[in-house]
């Protein structure tokens, strides 16, 4: 938003700058989405797509029109006047006058033939339907005042048939004023409609809560976009990561406009990846796979700013090192970390407060002297790589350990730390790995978590000695797949329909080993042949972190699946819990509730589920308890039992919603047999007063991860 701004009023000045938010097409509006439209200086917000049962209601009630509070913290500076429209944003039957029409809305309607002499002349009856509509609309809106948006998606191929049938239409409608007609046609913006609604001195009623989730009828649920694609949308958060870092490094060296070149095309990408079809995953196959491709792109080009800048910071006088990347480190695999001797890892933080960040290395020896800048010694370890991710089919890589240590890092600046091959005594600690046959407990930096003889979750004892019942599953929904029925409906990109209420849970038995280092412990967990997850605890910190990979989701059976991450505890949470809205405010939920009108409960789980940017959380209020669960990438989740928590990491289908894509949502992966996943979670358990600040500061590290640069040095 702000770099379009930026464009704009370069191109155009100060006027150029757009005053009104035009949101026609996303799939349900987030309360965040206002507060900054209206912090930003807009004056209004133009809608469409809200749940189908909340639009009729509005529709009775002439509420079709509201101002929307979009913080409670700013306030009346939050608020921003919301325009609904009635029905899609094209325009009314038989007034379509497009050349060549769409998949969605066909055109081609007849134009006006208005010579009284021809047997096809329709200036009446054309008219008459328009002032049908218009009258129909007024019984919707609370002033006097109508908006016809002309046009829709794909639209306008040629402009001469819109403008010849819309000046007549015009014409011939405000000619019926003169027989007794109050009705006034012209034509507008939203900037003028604005106008006419400020001239009304209407009251609006006010709106504090979302338009999530949305529905478009009692079956189809549009939730499952929540999750699509998973793997784009943790590049996306990768992308936005590596351009702060980018602009960061070239303010800091003083680039002074000479690398705008490399610079913009990772911004206008990220701008690209803001579409309602793009980061959501209800994109086309071989369009997600040309949006990575883009994305990579344009990545590449920033790297050159960000290997320049660095050199330049890191030495005045000195050689300068190339400053190597490396791309795959998800998947735990570095060329440049596996095949050096003496290598210089300088890690840069774009975060503007200090940080201690663990670094994981991929590496194929056992003996590694890790010194930082100051040359002292650092303790590091060498971990073996969960099995799992060995086995990632697009893995390049010898490496079978990390080198896992831990590093400083300053506010908006780097370190390097200097990996030097040494003797086998000399520096590092390899872990100790055990098979585990029985319960145990790990100690964080004050609390303890407790694991049963499997290795799964038990409960955690806290700090103020209270225990909680925690337990963590691997389940799945299988997807709606039939489109014979009555509602027609099947679960896809778009849509998450589950076929029935209940998930699946994983028995395949569980298996886990325990990883020991010198700063904590790691359970390496086997659910299945396709998910694996590894559990950190540290006894720095009271963060428990899950690093799980899913994929690729047998399809065998010919049964879709959903599969979701399922936390329960014995906290008492009276059917509340809280997400996010856009990674900033939280807002609470309630199951099978909407507070502005009376939900009818069609889908169960589908109709409880909401988009988790960054965190969703459980509170127990008579216990002093919260729960938050901190996540990689946007998920879908929910709170479907008291004292559950749940979010669905990955997602394949096998039929198309029939919203628009017209293929199931199956992403073919590396291979062509099914796309893997690996991603990561973070959960706090404190005090509720406690809560706000813990999970910000988890929530902010995700965001601003540190950036690593190598260097081989002799």
């Amino acid at each position: 938003m702000t770099w379009g701004h930026r464009r704009l009023q370069d191109t155009f000045g100060t006027c150029g700058i757009p005053k009104i938010g035009w949101q026609i097409d996303p799939f349900g509006h987030s309360r965040e989405q206002a507060s900054l439209f209206a912090q930003i200086g807009f004056d209004g917000l133009f809608l469409q797509r809200l749940d189908y049962d909340d639009q009729n209601k509005r529709k009775a009630e002439k509420r079709m029109e509201l101002i929307w509070q979009g913080s409670d913290d700013l306030g009346s500076a939050a608020d921003m006047f919301t325009h609904a429209m009635e029905m899609g944003y094209g325009p009314p039957r038989g007034l379509n006058w497009d050349i060549t029409g769409n998949t969605f809305n066909q055109g081609g309607d007849e134009p006006f033939i208005d010579d009284p002499e021809s047997e096809d002349y329709n200036v009446d009856r054309l008219v008459d339907n328009f002032i049908s509509y218009a009258k129909e609309y007024s019984n919707y809106y609370a002033t006097n005042n109508i908006l016809f948006p002309m046009g829709t998606d794909f639209y306008f191929q040629s402009a001469e048939p819109w403008y010849i049938n819309m000046d007549k239409l015009i014409k011939y409608v405000n000619e019926r004023k003169a027989k007794g007609s109050n009705i006034n046609a012209f034509y507008s913006t939203p900037t003028c409609y604005m106008h006419g609604i400020h001239l009304s001195n209407h009251t609006f009623t006010t709106k504090k809560d979302d338009f999530f989730p949305y529905a478009s009828n009692n079956h189809s649920y549009w939730t499952g976009y929540f999750t699509s694609r998973p793997a784009l949308k943790r590049y996306e958060k990768v992308g936005n990561n590596f351009l702060q870092t980018c602009k960061q490094l070239d303010v800091l060296t003083q680039g002074n406009g000479k690398n705008e070149a490399l610079v913009t095309p990772l911004r206008e990408w990220m701008g690209v990846m803001q579409h309602h079809d793009a980061v959501s995953g209800t994109e086309k196959q071989h369009v997600a796979d040309n949006y990575a491709l883009k994305l990579s792109k344009s990545i590449e080009k920033c790297k050159t700013v960000v290997n320049q800048s660095l050199n330049s910071l890191i030495s005045k006088s000195d050689p300068k090192l190339n400053q190597l990347f490396c791309n795959a480190l998800n998947v735990s695999a570095c060329a440049v970390t596996e095949g050096t001797d003496n290598l210089a890892v300088t890690i840069y933080n774009p975060f503007g407060h200090n940080v201690n960040s663990v670094i994981r290395l991929p590496v194929t020896s056992k003996a590694y002297k890790v010194l930082d800048p100051k040359g002292t010694a650092v303790k590091s370890d060498i971990v073996p790589i969960p099995t799992s991710v060995l086995n990632l089919k697009e893995r390049v890589s010898k490496a079978k350990d990390e080198l896992v240590f831990n590093a400083y890092i300053p506010a908006l600046g780097f370190a390097t730390y200097l990996l030097k091959a040494s003797g086998p005594q000399n520096g590092v600690n390899e872990a100790k790995v055990t098979q585990i046959t029985e319960a145990f407990g790990i100690k964080s930096k004050s609390m303890n978590i407790l694991f049963d003889k499997t290795g799964a979750l038990n409960a955690i004892q806290l700090k103020d000695g209270k225990v909680v019942d925690f337990k963590q599953n691997f389940e799945y929904y299988k997807a709606h797949d039939d489109h014979s029925g009555a509602d027609h409906q099947a679960s896809g990109a778009y849509i998450f329909r589950s076929d029935g209420d209940t998930p699946e849970i994983y028995k395949n038995g569980l298996q886990s080993e325990l990883v020991e280092t010198s700063n904590g412990r790691e359970i390496h967990q086997t659910v299945n042949e396709y998910i694996s997850q590894v559990i950190r605890i540290s006894e720095n910190s009271d963060v428990i972190e899950m690093d799980f990979t899913v994929g690729p989701i047998p399809v065998d059976d010919k049964i879709g699946k959903e599969i979701i991450s399922r936390w329960e505890t014995n906290l008492t949470t009276n059917g509340l819990f809280y997400t996010d809205a856009n990674g900033r405010q939280l807002l609470e939920r309630k199951r099978d509730y909407r507070p502005t009108w009376q939900l009818i409960v069609n889908e169960k789980i589908a109709g409880n589920y909401y988009p988790v940017n960054s965190r969703i959380a459980i509170k127990d209020v008579k216990q002093d308890i919260q729960m938050t669960v901190l996540n990689d990438r946007s998920q879908g989740g929910s709170s479907i039992k008291d004292g559950s928590v749940e979010l669905m990491v990955h997602r394949r289908d096998l039929y198309d919603d029939h919203f628009g894509v017209a293929e199931a949502l199956s992403e073919p992966g590396f291979d062509g047999k099914g796309l893997q996943i690996r991603g990561k979670f973070w959960i706090h358990f404190t005090s509720i007063a406690e809560a706000a600040e813990a999970h910000r500061e988890t929530a902010f590290d995700i965001l601003m991860e540190p950036s690593l640069t190598f260097a081989k040095y002799s």
